[in-house]
């Protein structure tokens, strides 16, 4: 099949192009492979003319770019060519992750202006890393690294991401994925005040330890980690400046924090996956936290909430959060001045299920799209 003709026969061809019925009657599967790619590249080409035909001149205005799963060198050096001026970058894998190759490579070292990058499911490899060879532009001042579920690469490989280092002196903002960014970032990097760590393959934590060590001025900090040990928690204590903490784990059977020294930075704490007695343990030794935020389905049994040293100000909990059967535990202990509540379910069945009219120090406040307050009306005993 040729895929190389004029873009005018090409057009003729997909005006006439049979129904599917008759080409799975016809053509085999490598056939319809590039078929299939041939559609794709006339899609693509298609799109290039609507954007210079609709925009124009405009063109050098967009700042943002969203696109969505593969796309060749030779699309995206047209595309770049367009679009020279983005400063936002957004591409979308599949679900699992995706290598997209050179077009990738190219987009971004054509992207002289780019500051924010997301990647969503993007597992892209280096052949060479010893080649130093940097893939994304020294403009760039956040990088949002996700993946639906884990990452696909493994410790001897080398991903586009293991290339960040300390030369990016603009980054505020930063996913940190693998051993070897932290390590590349273990001198320092004074700009960066927003990090999220996540564990695909076992973090070293004398890795982990010695980055939050050389960057004490990070002010939030997401750990979503396979396993802690007892000085990962007592660093990040002992932070001045950390003001938000999301802390979220798989293994903890057999790991206790003690002595934790007090904290009164941290202002925000929310917790995934923890056990209740060390969940306990990082509120009370967090002497300044203003706000605890529960992440959806995780259960909340047995926190001892009597057991919190302070009245904190702000809780926030989810629905699924297997809040009803405990709810009269936090009305009886008032250790909230208000609590957030979000929930999946029409109003009345939500204030059936949580007895709300039935709580004695808490006042029901029902908010816009399917939340509500539980305002603390009775403070003494």
């Amino acid at each position: 099949m040729n895929i190389k003709q004029p873009n005018e026969d090409q057009a003729a061809s997909w005006e006439y192009l049979p129904n599917i019925n008759d080409l799975l009657e016809y053509l085999d599967r490598e056939d319809l492979m590039e078929l299939s790619k041939c559609w794709k590249s006339y899609k693509l080409e298609k799109m290039l003319e609507f954007l210079k035909a609709d925009l124009g001149s405009k063109l050098k205005f967009i700042k943002k770019f969203m696109l969505d799963n593969m796309v060749g060198c030779e699309f995206a050096e047209k595309l770049i060519k367009l679009l020279r001026n983005i400063k936002t970058l957004s591409i979308f894998g599949y679900v699992g992750a995706c290598s997209l190759g050179k077009g990738l490579t190219t987009i971004l070292k054509g992207l002289e202006h780019l500051e924010h990058v997301d990647f969503y499911c993007i597992d892209d490899k280096i052949d060479d890393y010893s080649t130093k060879k940097q893939i994304f532009p020294k403009s760039i001042k956040s990088l949002k690294i996700s993946y639906y579920g884990s990452s696909n690469y493994y410790n001897n490989e080398y991903l586009i991401y293991d290339t960040i280092d300390a030369s990016y002196i603009n980054l505020y903002s930063l996913t940190i994925v693998s051993n070897r960014m932290l390590q590349n970032l273990s001198l320092g990097m004074i700009n960066l005040q927003e990090v999220e760590i996540i564990d695909f393959r076992l973090m070293d934590q004398s890795i982990l330890l010695k980055f939050l060590k050389a960057n004490p001025q990070i002010r939030k900090l997401n750990t979503n980690l396979s396993c802690y040990n007892e000085e990962v928690i007592k660093t990040v204590l002992s932070s001045k400046y950390i003001e938000y903490w999301c802390i979220d784990g798989i293994h903890w059977k057999g790991i206790e924090f003690n002595n934790l020294q007090p904290n009164y930075s941290i202002k925000f704490l929310e917790i995934g996956d923890m056990p209740p007695p060390l969940i306990l343990k990082i509120v009370n030794a967090c002497k300044g936290l203003e706000t605890i935020d529960f992440e959806p389905c995780r259960n909340i049994d047995p926190i001892e909430w009597s057991k919190f040293e302070r009245r904190i100000n702000n809780l926030k909990l989810h629905d699924n959060n297997h809040l009803p059967r405990y709810f009269n535990e936090i009305d009886h202990s008032k250790q909230f001045n208000q609590v957030h509540i979000e929930y999946y379910q029409s109003i009345e069945k939500f204030k059936e299920d949580y007895n709300v009219d039935k709580l004695k120090n808490y006042k029901f406040v029902p908010l816009i799209s399917r939340s509500c307050i539980l305002k603390l009306v009775n403070k003494t005993d």
